[in-house]
């Protein structure tokens, strides 16, 4: 049957396939005809004399006419648009020019179909219109003047009106891309739908080409696929339909599949066919087999079954009889104790193990109101026990509370004790008549163990409160301590300052002895030049004594300024006013001890940080290097300072500057460099130096948000086979920069 059903379904299939590829072969020539006639438009327009003047000399006047004539040309033609645009791409004269998406204007020199006429060819292309936002295909020709192009005219063709005349119930049709993009269809859900997926690389590829503009794609709902015969294959799609309620019915639908290329074009031509209606009388004629076939069955079996059922029924007596007794024995059974209620909500019934929870015989129970028997917690004896019954609604819906058996009366309470249970109710609606069963479970256990929860509970709660007291005492030791620690690194940094001024003292007297002596020397040749009455040499002198005070006191309020205690000061600080205040402080040692210095090129450059802690830094830098220096016997006594830029292009900002120092010197072993930063370690002799200066700079310069490095700086020997040879040491500060770099060196 099935086999016959697939051999039928296969000759109607063929016969629906041979009338359908000559409506493809019609539908096909439709659609040519009705694109191509308008291809020889743009030629005829490239030749009007108005649209070469136009071109040429940009009157007003004939653009305003020329817009005229477009606009009716389009109405008599019943194209889309056309239009004129200029060599550099931007349209003058458009059949649109009086709507809001009037081409006026606009910039079309990126269109395939603008660059092949300015390159003297008839140009093709099709695309979704960047400013209508319609799909058309468009012509193109160069409007030419003594043998140059001055200018291309273009008619566009809108797709979408042929789209509601090729419409037709028998097939669906799609005009596709050669990238599988639905174009034109006859229906409008699967415009810039794809038949297949598309790569990553097409998808950028179709995007650059700005022919969808940013239409997204989706693949067509295809959710079967069969070959049929070699140029044609049967596809499932799922369809969705809005139903008279509004909600949306999903469906598959079966189509024959053919398809036909437009070379002229680039297009190819899918024609869908539903051959639903195929499969459904495919399926109708299986259904009557089958019922036949069903029929026969049914009346073969009910003869059978009308004999078994007589049998059965004296076996299902017996078996009710046999479940009644089972049942009864599981309640009487069971540890759960059960009563039954009647329709007035009086006890009917009740299993042992209801005595065993009560601890007492029950035989006064029958009869007895619920509410008598049962209260639960949270209400009066007798007074809320209705509300469990209104909220039973059917078999399947059960209440359960808590609460206590206690045998209350109306003249008062029972000697039975009182048992904690846990309560379900259910109604159970029976043929006649309306029952309830209650169930109660003992809860005495699980009273215990809550209370004994509690007790446990508070106890922990009140552990809590004491280690949190605790941990508070603990926290604020903490935070104390911390403080301690700030407190005792601005001193360990004070201290620090100190020592380098210490070390400096005695150039500081040379550099406050020489302006003293001088200004001695100007006062008595002062007195000398007034007792001759040389008044303008006394007043030179003066001047001079002048100037020379205005220099102790930068000297005096630089070392000022360097040794001051304050708080850290986060801020812009200028590379400049740091190495020129490092150098004030240092240049009298760097004098004594014959060691040039070489100074970048500083422009504008800025750091984050504060400017006396840098100060600091760079001093206890220039103090190690100079020591250095005066320990080695290298011929070249020097020290150079370098400000690169990190993570910067030319021209851009940087994100970091390194001021490095570096010296030629005997650098330093591996040991050295890995203990470098340690407090309290140095390489000099034994009581000079406390350990701290290098431990204290990296810790100034990480609180400013940077970091600090050191490294040897080494030289190939030129015997071969030999180890690089240090040459000097070098010294990285790295900070964030807040500035742009100019001219560093």
């Amino acid at each position: 049957m099935w086999k016959g059903g697939e051999v039928l379904k296969q000759k109607q299939i063929e016969n629906l396939k041979q009338s359908s590829s000559a409506e493809l072969a019609q539908l096909t020539k439709v659609i040519v005809s009705a694109i191509e006639k308008y291809q020889h438009m743009p030629t005829l327009l490239a030749s009007n004399s108005r649209v070469i003047r136009v071109l040429e000399q940009r009157s007003p006047l004939d653009i305003q006419q020329l817009n005229a004539e477009l606009a009716q040309i389009s109405r008599i033609t019943e194209a889309s648009e056309s239009y004129i645009i200029a060599p550099t791409g931007v349209t003058i004269a458009a059949s649109n020019f009086d709507q809001d998406t009037s081409f006026i204007g606009k910039d079309f020199s990126f269109r395939p179909y603008f660059k092949q006429a300015m390159a003297g060819l008839s140009g093709r292309y099709y695309a979704l219109g960047t400013t209508t936002n319609r799909r058309g295909y468009y012509f193109s020709y160069p409007v030419k003047s003594k043998q140059s192009i001055i200018g291309v005219a273009v008619v566009k063709v809108d797709l979408s009106q042929f789209e509601s005349r090729l419409k037709n119930n028998k097939f669906n049709f799609l005009l596709l891309d050669p990238d599988g993009i639905v174009f034109s269809s006859s229906r409008k859900e699967w415009l810039y739908k794809t038949i297949n997926q598309l790569s990553h690389e097409e998808l950028q590829r179709i995007v650059e080409s700005r022919r969808y503009k940013t239409q997204a794609f989706e693949k067509l709902p295809i959710v079967a696929e069969e070959a049929f015969d070699d140029d044609s294959d049967l596809l499932q799609l799922l369809d969705v339909k809005e139903t008279l309620k509004g909600e949306e019915k999903i469906d598959r639908i079966s189509y024959l599949h053919l398809s036909s290329s437009i070379y002229s074009l680039g297009f190819k031509v899918d024609l869908l066919i539903p051959i639903t209606l195929i499969e459904e009388e495919i399926a109708l004629w299986r259904t009557i087999f089958m019922a036949c076939l069903m029929i026969l069955i049914l009346v073969l079996i009910t003869a059978r079954l009308r004999r078994r059922m007589l049998s059965e029924r004296s076996q299902a007596l017996e078996m009710s009889r046999h479940n009644q007794a089972y049942i009864r024995e599981i309640i009487n059974n069971t540890q759960a104790g059960l009563i039954t209620l009647d329709a007035e909500q009086k006890v009917e019934s009740y299993n042992p193990a209801m005595e065993t929870l009560i601890g007492h015989s029950l035989t006064d129970l029958i009869g007895v109101p619920f509410h008598h028997l049962y209260q639960p917690f949270s209400g009066e004896p007798g007074r809320q026990t209705q509300p469990l019954f209104d909220n039973v609604s059917g078999p399947l819906n059960v209440t359960a509370s808590e609460g206590v058996l206690n045998l209350y009366s109306d003249e008062g309470v029972h000697d039975f004790k009182q048992v904690p249970v846990e309560m379900t109710l259910c109604k159970m609606n029976l043929p006649n008549s309306l029952k309830y069963l209650v169930t109660f479970h003992d809860m005495t256990e699980r009273k215990q163990y809550e209370q004994e929860l509690m007790l446990a509970r508070n106890a922990l709660e009140h552990r809590v409160v004491e280690r949190t007291s605790e941990l508070e005492l603990a926290n604020q030791r903490l935070r104390d301590e911390i403080q301690h620690h700030k407190e005792t690194q601005q001193e360990l940094i004070q201290t620090a300052k100190l020592a380098v001024l210490g070390q400096l003292s005695a150039g500081i007297n040379h550099e406050l002895n020489q302006p003293l002596t001088a200004m001695r020397a100007f006062a008595e040749n002062g007195l000398t030049f007034i007792e001759r009455e040389n008044i303008p040499q006394a007043k030179g002198n003066l001047s001079k004594i002048v100037g020379l005070c205005s220099h102790m006191s930068d000297i005096i309020s630089r070392f000022k300024v360097f040794a001051r205690k304050g708080k850290f000061q986060h801020s812009a600080v200028s590379l400049d006013t740091v190495l020129q205040g490092a150098m004030t402080i240092m240049m009298q040692r760097l004098k004594e001890c014959e060691i040039e210095c070489i100074l970048p090129d500083i422009g504008e450059e800025k750091v984050m940080g504060d400017v006396v802690l840098l100060e600091q830094v760079l001093v206890n830098l220039i103090a190690n290097a100079i020591d250095a220096i005066m320990e080695s016997e290298h011929t070249q006594n020097r020290i150079e300072l370098v400000i690169e830029a990190l993570d910067s292009d030319k021209g851009k900002s940087a994100s970091w500057l390194t001021i490095k120092v570096r010296d030629t010197g005997n650098g330093m072993d591996d040991q050295v460099l890995a203990s470098l930063f340690e407090p309290f370690f140095t390489s000099k002799a034994d009581g000079v130096g406390l350990g701290l200066g290098l431990s204290i700079s990296q810790r100034i310069v990480e609180s400013m948000g940077g970091r600090i490095s050191a490294c040897n700086i080494t030289q190939r020997p030129h015997s071969v086979g030999h180890k690089d040879v240090n040459i000097g040491a070098e010294f990285s500060v790295t900070l964030k920069a807040v500035s742009f770099i100019k001219g560093i060196s």
